[in-house]
């Protein structure tokens, strides 16, 4: 029965494009984009809760990796004239040594102190992004990067220039990154990351090093970051300064904390209908923020361990 369910749930997906021209034609350009941004969100959640969920870490430094990845990706698409795989491996990759380089200084610091240090690094990135005009442009931002391109040199190759096409791109890349999340917690490094997580003395005694198992997460989870950013921008075509801002870490934070800490069910949820909530209220946009506000609020009263409670008492 659950797998029937998981299977109809999976076909409604994939075969959305379809479903939103049929019965929305009018609104099918902005539900479809509200989906494509749903999809990247939930990635970009998934990859943060690895560090705030699964370690227990709280990194508000995931705007900085997401920016050096989109960064990354926008100036070899457009001045060094990369194809869109090898600009996408690129900005994972810059992001992922940013993370490494930086992560080491930066658990060494108590956990408070961890915070405020991540926060720091958010807020230099998105100076740096604003002023060094030389490279980022400063706020006349990145511009005509261009629509993805899968293949290889001298292959076949697919151009993906329409709105369904980036859906399935963007889907493509979340069940990619489910799949990443599942295998790194659901076995033996994942409950090494939960005994850091639960108890990182205890941890230490039974011989797992808390600094190397920390550092992993927030590097993976750094990585996965810079490959979205990457996705973000060849979407948009343009890359601002303002996509970095720490605006981002809140609404990470508001996706995996209501959604359910540590849970993939969870933060998957949260990340739908805290992405597509807010477009569906500008439908009253004079209450919008009052019952959005409202709306979270009764999710933090009715259920402080996040949506994931909910379900878990409704499947019982």
């Amino acid at each position: 029965m659950r797998r029937a369910a998981i299977g109809a749930l999976a076909a409604v997906v994939v075969s959305a494009p379809w479903l939103v021209a049929a019965l929305v034609p009018r609104q099918q350009r902005y539900v479809l984009h509200v989906l494509v941004f749903t999809a990247l969100f939930a990635a970009l959640a998934l990859s943060y809760d690895l560090v705030v969920g699964h370690v227990g870490s709280l990194s508000l430094a995931h705007p900085a990796f997401f920016g050096v990845g989109a960064y990354t990706a926008a100036l070899l698409a457009t001045r060094a004239g990369w194809p869109f795989l090898g600009a996408l491996i690129g900005a994972a990759l810059a992001a992922g040594v940013v993370a490494a380089l930086v992560g080491v200084p930066l658990f060494r610091l108590t956990e408070h102190a961890f915070a405020v240090g991540t926060l720091g690094l958010a807020l230099v990135a998105s100076v740096v992004a604003n002023n060094w005009v030389e490279v980022t442009r400063g706020p006349l931002c990145i511009t005509e990067i261009p629509k993805p391109v899968l293949g290889v040199p001298g292959g076949p190759a697919l151009a993906i220039t329409t709105l369904p096409g980036h859906y399935w791109l963007a889907l493509a890349a979340l069940a990619a990154v489910v799949l990443l999340y599942r295998g790194l917690t659901t076995f033996r490094l994942g409950r090494a990351f939960h005994a850091v997580r639960d108890n990182e003395p205890l941890a230490g005694a039974a011989g797992i090093d808390p600094l190397k198992y920390r550092l992993l997460a927030f590097t993976i989870a750094a990585t996965v970051a810079g490959g979205v950013g990457a996705l973000y921008v060849h979407y948009l075509s343009v890359m601002c300064p303002e996509e970095m801002t720490v605006a981002l870490t809140v609404n990470l934070l508001v996706i995996v904390f209501l959604g359910g800490v540590g849970s993939l069910r969870g933060v998957l949820v949260g990340a739908v209908l805290f992405t597509a909530l807010p477009e569906v209220l500008r439908l009253a946009p004079t209450w919008r923020l009052v019952i959005y506000g409202t709306l979270l609020l009764l999710v933090v009263v009715r259920s402080p361990e996040g949506l994931e409670s909910l379900l878990r008492r409704a499947a019982r």
